[in-house]
Protein backbone atom coordinates (compact mmCIF):
# COMPACT_ATOMS: atom_id res chain seq x y z
CA UNK A 1 0.00 0.00 0.00
CA UNK A 2 1.28 3.40 -0.80
CA UNK A 3 1.15 6.97 0.60
CA UNK A 4 -1.87 7.39 -2.65
CA UNK A 5 -3.58 4.31 -1.56
CA UNK A 6 -4.22 5.32 2.47
CA UNK A 7 -5.07 8.67 0.82
CA UNK A 8 -7.79 6.86 -1.20
CA UNK A 9 -8.88 4.59 2.04
CA UNK A 10 -9.17 7.45 4.23
CA UNK A 11 -11.36 9.39 1.60
CA UNK A 12 -13.55 6.60 1.46
CA UNK A 13 -13.97 6.49 5.69
CA UNK A 14 -16.97 8.71 7.21
CA UNK A 15 -16.38 10.01 10.73
CA UNK A 16 -13.39 10.83 13.01
CA UNK A 17 -10.34 9.32 12.38
CA UNK A 18 -8.11 8.99 14.88
CA UNK A 19 -3.91 9.64 13.87
CA UNK A 20 -1.78 8.10 16.62
CA UNK A 21 1.71 10.27 16.27
CA UNK A 22 4.72 9.96 18.27
CA UNK A 23 5.91 12.24 21.11
CA UNK A 24 8.40 14.66 21.19
CA UNK A 25 11.24 11.74 21.73
CA UNK A 26 11.10 10.50 18.07
CA UNK A 27 11.61 12.07 14.70
CA UNK A 28 8.08 14.22 13.78
CA UNK A 29 5.95 12.73 11.15
CA UNK A 30 4.71 16.43 9.95
CA UNK A 31 5.85 15.33 6.40
CA UNK A 32 3.29 12.20 5.97
CA UNK A 33 0.73 14.14 7.59
CA UNK A 34 1.24 17.01 4.85
CA UNK A 35 0.43 14.36 2.20
CA UNK A 36 -2.63 12.93 4.36
CA UNK A 37 -4.02 16.67 5.14
CA UNK A 38 -6.55 17.46 2.39
CA UNK A 39 -8.19 13.70 3.45
CA UNK A 40 -7.60 14.35 7.16
CA UNK A 41 -8.50 17.99 7.44
CA UNK A 42 -11.78 18.63 9.48
CA UNK A 43 -12.26 15.11 10.91
CA UNK A 44 -9.10 14.04 12.50
CA UNK A 45 -7.82 13.77 16.10
CA UNK A 46 -4.54 13.16 17.15
CA UNK A 47 -3.53 10.68 19.81
CA UNK A 48 0.31 11.45 20.86
CA UNK A 49 1.71 8.02 21.71
CA UNK A 50 3.29 9.22 24.98
CA UNK A 51 3.26 5.26 27.42
CA UNK A 52 4.08 6.60 30.40
CA UNK A 53 5.94 9.94 29.73
CA UNK A 54 5.07 13.37 29.99
CA UNK A 55 2.42 15.03 27.76
CA UNK A 56 3.52 16.38 24.73
CA UNK A 57 3.38 20.48 25.35
CA UNK A 58 2.07 22.67 23.52
CA UNK A 59 5.53 23.89 21.26
CA UNK A 60 6.23 20.09 20.87
CA UNK A 61 2.82 19.12 19.34
CA UNK A 62 3.38 21.95 16.58
CA UNK A 63 6.45 20.67 15.62
CA UNK A 64 4.97 17.18 15.55
CA UNK A 65 2.34 17.83 13.20
CA UNK A 66 3.73 20.82 11.11
CA UNK A 67 0.54 22.66 8.53
CA UNK A 68 -1.54 19.96 10.45
CA UNK A 69 -1.53 21.95 13.63
CA UNK A 70 -3.56 24.66 12.21
CA UNK A 71 -7.04 24.84 12.75
CA UNK A 72 -6.66 23.75 16.57
CA UNK A 73 -7.76 19.68 15.75
CA UNK A 74 -7.97 18.17 18.83
CA UNK A 75 -5.44 16.67 19.99
CA UNK A 76 -4.14 14.85 23.35
CA UNK A 77 -1.52 12.72 25.05
CA UNK A 78 -2.22 9.57 26.24
CA UNK A 79 -1.84 9.76 29.65
CA UNK A 80 -1.49 6.30 31.26
CA UNK A 81 -2.99 6.98 35.10
CA UNK A 82 -5.90 8.77 34.33
CA UNK A 83 -7.95 5.47 34.51
CA UNK A 84 -9.68 5.53 31.08
CA UNK A 85 -8.21 2.83 29.05
CA UNK A 86 -10.48 -0.26 27.75
CA UNK A 87 -9.30 -3.88 28.38
CA UNK A 88 -9.36 -5.93 25.60
CA UNK A 89 -7.36 -9.09 26.58
CA UNK A 90 -4.00 -10.57 27.77
CA UNK A 91 -1.18 -11.76 26.28
CA UNK A 92 0.38 -15.31 26.09
CA UNK A 93 2.81 -14.01 28.68
CA UNK A 94 0.56 -12.53 31.12
CA UNK A 95 0.28 -8.70 29.79
CA UNK A 96 -3.19 -7.54 30.24
CA UNK A 97 -3.64 -5.16 27.50
CA UNK A 98 -5.31 -1.89 28.22
CA UNK A 99 -5.50 0.95 25.67
CA UNK A 100 -6.90 4.27 25.35
CA UNK A 101 -10.97 4.38 24.49
CA UNK A 102 -10.06 6.57 20.91
CA UNK A 103 -8.70 3.56 19.58
CA UNK A 104 -12.07 1.33 19.81
CA UNK A 105 -14.08 4.48 18.28
CA UNK A 106 -13.72 4.43 14.51
CA UNK A 107 -10.30 3.46 12.42
CA UNK A 108 -6.97 4.09 13.49
CA UNK A 109 -3.78 6.02 11.17
CA UNK A 110 -0.84 5.55 12.87
CA UNK A 111 2.18 7.49 11.62
CA UNK A 112 5.68 6.31 13.05
CA UNK A 113 9.44 6.01 12.67
CA UNK A 114 11.49 2.32 12.39
CA UNK A 115 15.07 3.18 14.40
CA UNK A 116 16.79 0.58 16.67
CA UNK A 117 15.49 0.26 20.66
CA UNK A 118 17.66 -1.23 22.99
CA UNK A 119 15.43 -3.54 24.22
CA UNK A 120 12.38 -3.86 21.65
CA UNK A 121 14.70 -4.35 18.70
CA UNK A 122 13.52 -1.30 17.12
CA UNK A 123 10.76 1.09 17.55
CA UNK A 124 7.74 1.76 15.07
CA UNK A 125 4.79 -0.37 14.15
CA UNK A 126 3.48 -1.74 17.22
CA UNK A 127 4.90 0.37 19.66
CA UNK A 128 2.27 3.01 18.81
CA UNK A 129 -0.10 0.81 20.52
CA UNK A 130 1.82 -1.21 23.55
CA UNK A 131 3.05 0.95 25.12
CA UNK A 132 2.27 4.42 23.17
CA UNK A 133 -1.49 4.21 23.65
CA UNK A 134 -1.53 2.13 26.49
CA UNK A 135 -2.44 2.11 30.60
CA UNK A 136 0.85 1.65 32.91
CA UNK A 137 -0.38 -1.46 33.97
CA UNK A 138 0.16 -2.76 30.37
CA UNK A 139 3.49 -1.05 30.09
CA UNK A 140 5.00 -2.33 33.48
CA UNK A 141 3.90 -5.59 32.32
CA UNK A 142 5.44 -5.48 29.56
CA UNK A 143 8.55 -3.99 29.82
CA UNK A 144 8.85 -6.86 32.98
CA UNK A 145 9.72 -8.73 29.79
CA UNK A 146 12.62 -6.13 29.15
CA UNK A 147 14.90 -8.51 32.09
CA UNK A 148 15.17 -10.91 29.93
CA UNK A 149 19.21 -11.14 28.09
CA UNK A 150 16.83 -11.93 24.75
CA UNK A 151 15.33 -8.39 25.16
CA UNK A 152 18.61 -6.48 22.95
CA UNK A 153 18.74 -3.56 20.29
CA UNK A 154 18.39 -4.50 16.54
CA UNK A 155 16.91 -8.17 17.83
CA UNK A 156 13.40 -9.29 17.04
CA UNK A 157 13.39 -12.80 16.49
CA UNK A 158 12.84 -14.64 20.38
CA UNK A 159 12.41 -10.93 21.72
CA UNK A 160 9.78 -11.37 24.60
CA UNK A 161 9.20 -7.71 24.78
CA UNK A 162 9.04 -7.47 21.04
CA UNK A 163 6.67 -10.65 20.72
CA UNK A 164 4.10 -9.54 23.71
CA UNK A 165 3.88 -5.73 21.81
CA UNK A 166 3.14 -7.85 18.83
CA UNK A 167 0.31 -9.69 20.45
CA UNK A 168 -0.87 -6.21 22.27
CA UNK A 169 -1.25 -4.98 18.59
CA UNK A 170 -3.04 -8.07 17.28
CA UNK A 171 -5.98 -7.86 20.14
CA UNK A 172 -6.49 -4.20 19.01
CA UNK A 173 -6.39 -5.04 15.61
CA UNK A 174 -9.22 -7.69 15.99
CA UNK A 175 -11.69 -4.75 16.76
CA UNK A 176 -11.02 -1.82 15.21
CA UNK A 177 -9.17 -1.21 11.02
CA UNK A 178 -5.23 0.49 11.25
CA UNK A 179 -3.99 1.68 8.81
CA UNK A 180 -0.16 2.22 9.50
CA UNK A 181 3.00 4.53 7.74
CA UNK A 182 6.08 3.26 9.35
CA UNK A 183 8.83 5.46 7.87
CA UNK A 184 12.59 4.49 8.49
CA UNK A 185 14.48 7.16 10.75
CA UNK A 186 17.28 9.09 8.31
CA UNK A 187 15.47 7.86 5.23
CA UNK A 188 13.05 8.87 2.52
CA UNK A 189 11.93 5.01 2.83
CA UNK A 190 8.05 4.57 3.94
CA UNK A 191 6.30 1.35 4.28
CA UNK A 192 1.88 1.48 4.60
CA UNK A 193 0.03 -1.03 4.85
CA UNK A 194 -0.81 -3.44 7.90
CA UNK A 195 0.79 -3.21 11.58
CA UNK A 196 2.58 -5.93 11.23
CA UNK A 197 3.55 -6.27 7.30
CA UNK A 198 4.82 -2.77 7.37
CA UNK A 199 6.53 -2.95 10.64
CA UNK A 200 8.55 -5.97 9.29
CA UNK A 201 9.77 -4.43 5.86
CA UNK A 202 10.71 -1.06 8.01
CA UNK A 203 12.67 -2.89 10.32
CA UNK A 204 14.63 -4.93 7.69
CA UNK A 205 15.60 -1.50 6.17
CA UNK A 206 16.29 0.08 9.31
CA UNK A 207 18.67 -2.63 10.57
CA UNK A 208 21.05 -2.43 7.37
CA UNK A 209 20.88 1.61 7.86
CA UNK A 210 21.49 1.41 11.70
CA UNK A 211 23.37 -1.29 12.33
CA UNK A 212 27.19 -0.33 11.97
CA UNK A 213 29.72 -2.90 11.98
CA UNK A 214 32.52 -3.04 14.55
CA UNK A 215 35.52 -4.38 13.60
CA UNK A 216 37.07 -4.44 17.19
CA UNK A 217 35.96 -3.43 20.35
CA UNK A 218 36.58 0.48 21.60
CA UNK A 219 39.59 1.12 24.48
CA UNK A 220 37.43 4.14 25.13
CA UNK A 221 34.52 5.49 23.31
CA UNK A 222 32.26 8.87 23.27
CA UNK A 223 28.44 8.62 22.40
CA UNK A 224 25.92 11.57 21.98
CA UNK A 225 22.35 10.42 21.69
CA UNK A 226 21.14 12.47 19.28
CA UNK A 227 18.78 15.83 19.34
CA UNK A 228 15.67 14.58 20.55
CA UNK A 229 17.08 12.05 22.96
CA UNK A 230 19.49 14.81 24.84
CA UNK A 231 15.87 16.02 26.69
CA UNK A 232 16.67 14.29 29.77
CA UNK A 233 18.89 11.61 31.22
CA UNK A 234 16.05 9.20 31.07
CA UNK A 235 16.05 9.48 27.35
CA UNK A 236 19.61 10.04 26.93
CA UNK A 237 20.84 6.92 28.42
CA UNK A 238 19.77 4.72 25.49
CA UNK A 239 22.70 5.81 23.75
CA UNK A 240 24.49 4.21 27.07
CA UNK A 241 22.36 0.41 26.61
CA UNK A 242 23.10 0.66 22.66
CA UNK A 243 26.84 0.77 22.38
CA UNK A 244 28.21 -0.74 26.06
CA UNK A 245 28.39 -3.72 24.43
CA UNK A 246 30.96 -1.93 21.73
CA UNK A 247 33.70 -1.10 24.65
CA UNK A 248 35.93 -4.10 26.00
CA UNK A 249 35.75 -4.86 29.64
CA UNK A 250 37.91 -2.36 31.58
CA UNK A 251 36.95 0.67 28.65
CA UNK A 252 35.86 3.86 28.78
CA UNK A 253 32.19 4.91 28.13
CA UNK A 254 31.15 8.86 28.14
CA UNK A 255 27.98 9.90 27.82
CA UNK A 256 27.94 13.54 26.61
CA UNK A 257 24.52 14.98 26.73
CA UNK A 258 22.75 18.28 27.57
CA UNK A 259 19.82 16.77 29.35
CA UNK A 260 18.09 20.38 29.58
CA UNK A 261 15.12 18.71 31.49
CA UNK A 262 17.63 16.86 34.36
CA UNK A 263 17.31 13.27 35.33
CA UNK A 264 13.50 13.40 33.05
CA UNK A 265 11.80 10.42 35.54
CA UNK A 266 10.47 10.40 38.81
CA UNK A 267 12.38 6.28 39.06
CA UNK A 268 15.63 7.75 37.76
CA UNK A 269 17.08 9.42 40.87
CA UNK A 270 16.32 5.92 42.87
CA UNK A 271 17.45 3.55 39.70
CA UNK A 272 20.70 5.24 39.21
CA UNK A 273 21.69 4.61 43.13
CA UNK A 274 20.23 1.29 43.20
CA UNK A 275 23.33 0.28 40.52
CA UNK A 276 25.64 0.77 42.75
CA UNK A 277 24.77 -3.23 44.15
CA UNK A 278 23.12 -5.75 42.09
CA UNK A 279 19.08 -5.26 41.86
CA UNK A 280 17.24 -7.28 42.94
CA UNK A 281 15.86 -9.09 40.31
CA UNK A 282 12.21 -9.66 39.60
CA UNK A 283 11.06 -12.97 38.61
CA UNK A 284 7.23 -11.93 37.75
CA UNK A 285 5.31 -9.06 37.06
CA UNK A 286 4.02 -8.51 40.33
CA UNK A 287 7.50 -7.76 41.30
CA UNK A 288 8.61 -5.88 38.92
CA UNK A 289 8.79 -2.01 39.36
CA UNK A 290 8.82 0.31 35.95
CA UNK A 291 12.85 0.83 35.56
CA UNK A 292 14.01 -2.60 36.97
CA UNK A 293 15.18 -3.71 33.76
CA UNK A 294 17.27 -0.61 33.33
CA UNK A 295 18.78 -0.86 36.61
CA UNK A 296 19.87 -4.22 36.09
CA UNK A 297 21.68 -3.48 32.75
CA UNK A 298 23.00 -0.45 34.53
CA UNK A 299 24.81 -2.23 37.16
CA UNK A 300 26.39 -4.87 34.98
CA UNK A 301 27.48 -2.23 32.44
CA UNK A 302 29.36 -0.37 35.04
CA UNK A 303 30.72 -3.52 36.73
CA UNK A 304 32.43 -4.15 33.39
CA UNK A 305 33.36 -0.94 31.87
CA UNK A 306 34.15 2.40 33.45
CA UNK A 307 31.00 4.57 33.12
CA UNK A 308 31.54 8.72 32.98
CA UNK A 309 29.23 11.33 32.05
CA UNK A 310 29.16 15.25 30.38
CA UNK A 311 25.47 15.82 30.97
CA UNK A 312 25.48 19.33 33.10
CA UNK A 313 24.23 17.06 35.92
CA UNK A 314 26.00 16.16 39.13
CA UNK A 315 26.50 12.15 38.62
CA UNK A 316 29.13 11.94 41.61
CA UNK A 317 25.98 11.56 44.14
CA UNK A 318 25.31 8.77 42.04
CA UNK A 319 29.09 7.19 42.49
CA UNK A 320 29.80 8.24 38.20
CA UNK A 321 32.34 10.56 37.25
CA UNK A 322 31.57 13.75 35.61
CA UNK A 323 33.99 13.79 32.71
CA UNK A 324 35.55 17.04 30.96
CA UNK A 325 37.44 15.61 28.27
CA UNK A 326 36.15 14.96 25.34
CA UNK A 327 37.03 11.30 23.82
CA UNK A 328 38.74 10.86 19.95
CA UNK A 329 36.39 8.31 19.29
CA UNK A 330 32.55 9.36 19.22
CA UNK A 331 29.56 7.94 18.25
CA UNK A 332 26.72 10.66 17.06
CA UNK A 333 23.18 9.55 16.73
CA UNK A 334 23.87 7.02 19.45
CA UNK A 335 20.53 6.11 20.60
CA UNK A 336 19.38 5.93 16.89
CA UNK A 337 22.08 3.90 15.79
CA UNK A 338 23.61 0.54 17.02
CA UNK A 339 26.77 -2.00 16.57
CA UNK A 340 27.10 -4.68 14.89
CA UNK A 341 30.01 -6.67 16.10
CA UNK A 342 32.21 -8.56 13.42
CA UNK A 343 33.04 -12.16 14.55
Amino acid sequence: MSILEIQDRIANIRGTITVVVNDGTRPSPASYLAELKSVLQGRVRFLFATGTHRAVTDFEASLILGDCDAGNPKAESNMCDDGTHIKIGTTSRGTVVEMHPWMFDGPVLAINTVEPHYFAGFTGGRKSFLPGVSSRKTVVQNHFLACSEQAQPGRLAGNPVHEDMMEGAALLAARTEIIMINGVSGSDTVFCGGYDSSFYKAADVAANRCGVVVREKYSSLEVRPGKSLEVSLYQSMKAIFMWHHAVQDGGELVLASSCFEGLGAKQMESLLLATASLPVIPKSHGEYVLGDHAAIRLHKIRNRIRLSFRTGLDMRRFGFENNKVPIETVIENAGFVFPVMET
